[in-house]
């Protein structure tokens, strides 16, 4: 793991999703581990995967953003705007590392799915619209126009989203 931790593990297709990239260490691991194990199952320096680390990446890990997985795909967000896609399941890269911003903007918060869609917010507060899927697609950007580092939350059918100085809820008309 990298000396700083701060994205957060979930779990998906029956596998725990660990991520840990700081950026300054060589070591930016991502585990895709399926539950179950018991004592060391540490892997040796040139093996990705043993019977409970079902694949791992030595510097794929993100430092703010956490991973995602949405359907079949893990994807991966790093700080400096960069997008890259693997299968959930196996590890495979399925499109390598893709600027999401055209101008090189910053991530802190972590990215989310909807309706076939990723949305990553930058810290300029503008909204990366995405397509899913096997093929890296920019479909829109939304601009809040406000600095934002937090990560949108989920709640009740609505996403709360916090800027520096605006609290915003955004959900279907009832």
């Amino acid at each position: 793991m990298s000396s700083i931790h701060v994205s957060t593990p979930f779990a998906r297709h029956g596998l725990l999703y660990i991520n840990s990239g700081y950026t300054a260490d060589s070591a930016r691991p991502v585990y895709a581990i399926q539950p179950g194990a018991s004592g060391d199952i540490s892997l040796p320096e040139d093996m990705t995967h043993n019977d409970y680390i079902r694949w791992s990446h030595p510097t794929l890990g993100s430092y703010n953003p956490s991973t995602l997985v949405y359907g079949d795909y893990h994807y991966t967000l790093l700080d400096r705007g960069i997008l890259i896609c693997h299968d959930a399941r196996t590890g495979a890269e399925v499109y390598p590392r893709t600027r999401v911003s055209p101008g090189g903007s910053l991530f802190t918060a972590s990215p989310w799915a909807y309706n076939g869609k990723i949305f990553a917010i930058s810290e300029e507060g503008d909204t990366y619209v995405m397509k899913t899927g096997p093929e890296f697609e920019l479909l829109g950007v939304n601009s809040l126009e406000e600095w934002t580092l937090a990560t949108p939350a989920i709640a009740h059918g609505s996403l709360i989203i916090r800027t520096v100085n605006t609290l915003y809820r955004i959900a279907e008309p009832l």
